[in-house]
């Protein structure tokens, strides 16, 4: 790919700022390049690669969430991405189809879910695709339970149902608002195959490495629509008003010197600094959705950094801000902060 070098901090900090949003455009322009099947060869191509574009300049992927049912990969869909990195960004979320193909807004920032998830069922054979808006041919939704597993390399927000019938397409579905305040229904994942009456199912989203539990405590909330106990950045527990305007703000990079060991327990990070978080940005098109986020950092002297992390600002049901951390990243070695320029950190989260 061919981006721009975006050279020395002689420029001055408003120079470097409009050559660095230049180069963000050109990340962006090269990830709209990349064919959908690409990741139908390799789904976690994306995982949490990490490139140096130049000195002080680093760029890092993350994917890592994932779906299953009755251990088979599916996908979620780009309505259920438009969702999450809202919900992360603090933005409303434009181009979402609800199931009788109406386009709307998604209000992914404040109040979103009137209702909980459940799964959805019908009769429908044609391939999953992430720009599903809708069964193929729907027959009905199913009482579904929804619950949070802690495993070792992942954390899991599960929901599971009985099939009445023999079924060949499943659907997670769920009453959201758009931002008219209107609920929709959306169609959040798609599964085909061969489902018998009778059958119990169980449709698994998992976060993976670099996400962390707070991440799927959130999720999970939202899902179940049902205020949760999730853990601040120094250990102390509290009840999310996930049932309600749940996200206090924008998640934003912080990085570390300490290299610390990615559990999917962590809330956390040793010796954080907050870099300065400059521009967020969504990206999307038929099919992809990302948010990217950067940030500077212009320290007096050299810093090595070994980790690098997101830190999410979320309301308690007293109203009151609490920050959590989402994502932590040990990087395989260690980037340089330099003194005496300005340095870039991009971080790019990548549905596909």
């Amino acid at each position: 790919m061919y981006l721009t070098r975006l050279g020395s901090s002689s420029y001055g900090l408003f120079g470097f700022r409009r050559r660095a949003l230049a180069f963000i455009g050109e990340l962006s322009r090269e990830l709209l390049r990349v064919k959908p099947r690409y990741v139908r060869v390799n789904p976690r191509t994306f995982e949490s690669d990490v490139y140096e574009y130049d000195r002080g300049v680093y760029v890092v992927d993350v994917r890592s969430v994932e779906g299953h049912v009755s251990g088979d990969e599916d996908l979620l869909t780009g309505n259920w991405w438009a969702l999450f990195l809202g919900s992360l960004r603090n933005l409303n979320s434009g181009d979402v189809v609800d199931v009788g193909s109406g386009a709307y807004s998604l209000r992914s920032s404040g109040y979103v879910n009137p209702g909980s998830a459940y799964i959805s069922y019908g009769t429908g054979t044609a391939p999953e695709s992430f720009v599903d808006r809708a069964l193929q041919a729907r027959a009905g939704g199913i009482s579904t339970t929804i619950t949070i597993g802690y495993l070792s390399d992942r954390t899991r927000v599960s929901l599971s149902g009985t099939l009445p019938s023999g079924s060949s397409e499943l659907g997670i579905e769920q009453s959201l608002y758009d931002t008219s305040v209107t609920a929709r229904t959306i169609l959040l994942g798609r599964r085909v195959g061969s489902f018998t009456a009778g059958q119990a199912v169980t449709w698994n989203i998992d976060f993976l490495s670099p996400w962390v539990r707070a991440v799927g405590d959130y999720m999970y909330g939202i899902h179940a629509e049902v205020n949760v106990t999730m853990v601040r950045i120094d250990g102390v527990s509290f009840t999310a008003r996930t049932t309600g305007d749940a996200n206090a703000g924008s998640v934003y990079l912080v990085a570390s010197s300490d290299l610390i060991s990615w559990d999917p327990m962590l809330y956390g990070i040793t010796n954080a600094f907050t870099l300065t978080n400059l521009y967020a940005d969504m990206l999307s098109s038929r099919y992809i959705r990302s948010t990217i986020i950067y940030a500077l950092s212009s320290p007096a002297s050299d810093i090595s950094v070994n980790t690098i992390g997101l830190y999410f600002p979320v309301f308690d049901t007293a109203g009151s801000a609490q920050t959590v951390c989402v994502l932590v990243q040990p990087l395989a070695s260690p980037i340089t902060l330099y003194a005496g320029r300005n340095n870039l950190i991009v971080l790019r989260i990548i549905a596909l």
